[in-house]
């Protein structure tokens, strides 16, 4: 996979949400000759498709957790296709249902996973800012080319592309500054929250103001700022969500 010559997706919502307090893990595995038997189901896993490989975390005897590999065509892995979401039907996501699936040794990441989703889910998170610093940057692109409709009459509203670029221009500083930590990223966890949610909340700020802009333009589901729309949904509702990164904060 690090060769580019696998693809795959990562069953991590559930564990994300585990370790954070809010669920019980969905995946059990019993120990076997050469393996684990994993058995339960997860709600949603993107990116798979035939010879496809997602990464999971499953509870041993309620005694550990171990984090493996598995391929898409494991014998007892039944793949359901879920379609009709809000902007990202292309993301490939399927509904897994386990069914004394053998993961042998050698698919096996560590059988402490506990100890490697400390060192490893900081990461995880870094990865998705960059989604929210691009959507805000185009939603602003956005509303600069509506800045003469109407006759100008965009100067009067209250937010402006002049605020949201600064707001951008300084998030962005903090991602680069977060970016060379990347030896030590356990150490700034919480800054790491903090920098994706205030990403999530200026999204979310830029397109509503990007559909004010456009007007009625915007109001066909086909259009630019519609669809940054309904991106900034995904970002919003992407484990760790909003209300998850609050819970985070709050501790």
């Amino acid at each position: 996979m690090e060769k580019g010559e696998l693809l795959g997706g990562t069953g991590l919502s559930n564990p994300m949400k585990f370790y954070g307090g809010m669920e019980e893990l969905h995946l059990k595995a019993t120990r076997t000759e050469g393996g684990y038997l994993v058995s339960g189901a997860l709600p949603s896993v993107s990116n798979l498709d035939d010879n496809h490989w997602f990464g999971i975390v499953a509870e041993v005897e309620g005694a550990q957790r171990l984090m493996a590999y598995v391929c898409c065509d494991a014998e007892g892995l039944r793949l359901k296709e879920k379609i009709g979401y809000l902007g990202l039907n292309g993301s490939a996501t399927y509904a897994c249902q386990f069914k004394n699936v053998f993961i042998p040794e050698k698919w096996i990441i560590s059988e402490d996973a506990d100890t490697f989703i400390e060192q490893v889910r900081p990461a995880f998170v870094f990865y998705q800012i960059p989604l929210g610093l691009g959507v805000t940057a185009a939603a602003i692109r956005s509303i600069h080319r509506a800045r003469a409709k109407q006759g100008g009459c965009n100067r009067y509203l209250p937010i402006q592309a002049t605020e949201l670029e600064q707001e951008l221009e300084a998030l962005q500083e903090q991602t680069y500054k977060l970016a060379g930590e990347t030896n030590n990223f356990p150490s700034i966890w919480k800054e790491l929250l903090q920098t994706r949610l205030d990403v999530v909340n200026l999204t979310s700020k830029a397109v509503h103001a990007n559909m004010v802009h456009s007007g009625s333009a915007a109001y066909i589901s086909k259009s630019d700022p519609a669809r940054r729309l309904r991106e900034s949904y995904f970002l919003i509702n992407l484990t760790p969500t909003v209300r998850h990164l609050e819970k985070l904060l709050s501790r």
